[in-house]
């Protein structure tokens, strides 16, 4: 054996001793993935015929400690309505966008497909069907693409923890978060793919891979347009100039390195992407305005015709439907306590309804958030630092995003948040305030929570608890200061309790000796 084969393998021992924390949680995950993606085959082809098949939709109850309790996971038959279709459709020759790709014969039955994705997506799905798995070749490109966004969650968090165990964790949050496991190892819903790259497009960044980095972003947004916000990030960054290897300090006074602007390089990513879209979309340039129609406006927007009633379940749901379920439970009181709590005005909810359906809401959210986005110094010296509150402001923008998108939500669009719920799931990620962050059992608890808040409430209410975790992020430091104290006295009852019990046996040590001291 030469010495370059040992050389290898001893690489390679290296690599595995340290990162063996998330090799482990790759393998379990592989299990738990596989078992979840099995129950999800055998429900999709014992239930119904094509194009309605579909799995269980996670309505149900269950007892806990003598209490029903109702779940609402909020699952679709779009795999096999939608994306089989579109798969079939694309293979079979017809092209996207156009009406005939828009309609579905089965059993001379016609079905409404309508197809407003970016190209990439449809490609999927072709690839998909084309797999020798019968019905479940998306399916198992869905979960693969969940699958490996792992990998990307924990270089992003190594990097910004500077601790593989913490990475480690970050991977497994995702990867056991109620949320992945539902909608996209057992319902195989779309977010999936764009996430991915969007992830991988962050992690390329911060290792310094400028056009690599762009072009995953460019590549998520051909997947679904959600990843357009995700740009603004992306090109708040692209302004500045490349990090360089050995960053001078920088005087007082003076600009930190990599803090000025670069509109030559950032003109040239443009023109990469630009070229890279383009081949993407090659086969439907000739008729632009119809592309350009079916992308941004044939998806369309959420605009409740009645505030007063919920929406129909296959609709998506705005923050004005919050508004909707906060009558029903004042309702609700009045009737049982017999009292009379004024109800929000239908005025007000149908302003709220307005102002989600035109943008307002998002427009002023995403304003000052894209504002901190430019504005953010960057400094090559500790991009760490850069990076950490990029990625903290994207989930603001994201959660606003959720809450006041014009289109509406569906809980499976969550997916989405997921992982940076587990990049940055405490305030010492986003503060940055040790040269290395160690673990804390909370970015372990907290993103799991979240899953949980988002995946078991009903469709109609859980945006409160978006709005909750929104605060939270807002208020990280309150936070963090509170457990710190709250954290500071517990360890203090150790010490307490044992000086206690050291002065008891004193006091009773002394007593003792009191006793056997003789009359005099």
């Amino acid at each position: 054996m030469t010495s370059s084969s040992n050389s290898r393998i001893d690489l390679c021992k290296q690599l595995i001793r340290s990162h063996l924390l998330f090799i482990i949680i790759l393998i379990v995950a592989v299990v738990v993935w596989s078992y979840v993606f099995s129950l999800s085959a055998t429900d999709l082809i014992t239930d119904g015929s094509q194009p309605y098949r579909a799995v269980w939709n996670g309505s149900g109850n269950f007892d806990l400690f003598g209490y029903t309790v109702y779940v609402n996971f909020e699952g679709y038959l779009d795999y096999d309505y939608y994306y089989n279709s579109w798969g079939q459709q694309f293979v079979s020759g017809l092209s996207p966008y156009t009406d005939a790709f828009n309609r579905i014969e089965i059993e001379g039955m016609l079905y409404n497909t309508p197809y407003f994705f970016p190209p990439l997506y449809v490609y999927m799905c072709a690839l998909g069907v084309s797999l020798p798995m019968g019905p479940f070749g998306i399916g198992f490109l869905l979960t693969f693409f969940g699958y490996i966004t792992a990998i990307p969650i924990y270089g992003i968090s190594t990097y910004l923890s500077q601790n593989n165990r913490v990475g480690a964790v970050a991977a497994a949050t995702y990867l056991f978060n109620p949320v992945v496991l539902y909608h996209t190892v057992f319902e195989w819903l779309n977010p999936a793919p764009f996430v991915f790259f969007a992830m991988l497009s962050f992690f390329l960044l911060m290792r310094g891979n400028r056009l690599s980095g762009t072009l995953a972003m460019a590549a998520s947004a051909l997947f679904k347009q959600t990843a357009f916000f995700l740009a603004l990030p992306l090109i708040a960054y692209l302004l500045r100039k490349p990090p360089v290897k050995n960053p001078v300090v920088p005087e007082e006074e003076l600009k930190p390195p990599g803090d000025d602007l670069d509109p030559k390089g950032f003109a040239k990513k443009v023109v990469y992407v630009l070229i890279f879209v383009g081949a993407v979309s090659l086969p439907y340039l000739t008729d632009i305005s119809n592309y350009i129609y079916y992308i941004f406006q044939r998806p369309g927007g959420l605009l409740l015709s009645d505030v007063t009633v919920f929406p129909d379940p296959s609709q998506p749901i705005s923050f004005a439907v919050l508004l909707i379920s906060l009558n029903v439970v004042i309702q609700n009181l009045n009737v049982s306590l017999g009292i009379a709590l004024p109800e929000i005005p239908e005025s007000i909810i149908q302003l709220v309804n307005l102002g989600s359906y035109y943008s307002v809401f998002l427009i002023l959210m995403m304003i000052p958030l894209l504002l901190k986005m430019l504005l953010l110094e960057k400094d090559d010296t500790n991009l760490r630092q850069y990076w950490s509150k990029m990625i903290f402001f994207t989930l603001l923008l994201m959660l606003c995003l959720h809450l006041f998108s014009p289109r509406g939500i569906y809980k499976y669009y969550c997916v989405l948040l997921i992982p940076f719920f587990s990049i940055i799931s405490v305030s010492n990620m986003i503060t940055q305030r040790t040269e290395k962050t160690g673990l804390s059992i909370f970015m372990i608890l907290n993103p799991i929570l979240f899953g949980f808040l988002i995946l078991f409430p009903s469709r109609y209410v859980y945006l409160a608890y978006l709005i909750l975790i929104l605060v939270a992020y807002l208020a990280h430091k309150q936070f963090s200061l509170v457990l710190e104290i709250v954290a500071t006295e517990l360890r203090k009852i150790p010490n307490r309790l044992r000086k206690t019990r050291t002065s008891v046996m004193i006091e009773n040590e002394s007593s003792d000796e009191v006793e056997n001291i003789p009359n005099s």
